[in-house]
């Protein structure tokens, strides 16, 4: 499922960098991008299964503390790119957009790249 919402949202995110604008209506993107983000919710619990109970609650503290963390920083890194892509222009182009949000398709890819690391940790493992 973290794999699939990944592939799901990678590739939603590059219709909307790199796509004909006129394809999709422009909410089915959003939406498609939307549900597929849901899937970086399933990390809660594998990582909760992957340590001791007593521990299930630190666990989930600090991977909340480094979600919410990097939400708020890389927010004013996308706004520093895009100023600087831009070249401080007033009128920015979809060629400004594409440059600066590029990193955020390698984010992607690279988490779902490690994705593939993770081990199993439900039923499956028990048995």
């Amino acid at each position: 499922m973290i794999i699939g919402g990944g592939i799901v949202l990678l590739a939603c995110l590059v219709w909307v960098l790199y796509g004909r604008a006129d394809v999709f209506p422009p909410y089915v993107l959003g939406l498609t991008a939307g549900v597929a983000s849901g899937a970086a919710m399933l990390p809660y619990t594998v990582i909760k299964e992957a340590n001791r109970p007593e521990f299930a609650g630190t666990a989930t503290g600090v991977i909340n503390f480094l979600n919410f963390t990097f939400s708020a920083l890389l927010g004013p890194v996308f706004g520093r790119i895009l100023h600087k892509v831009s070249g401080g222009a007033s009128q920015m182009t979809l060629e400004h957009y594409q440059a600066g949000f590029e990193p955020l398709l390698y984010g992607v890819a690279i988490a779902i790249v490690l994705s593939f690391c993770l081990k199993e940790t439900g039923p499956a493992r028990r048995v």
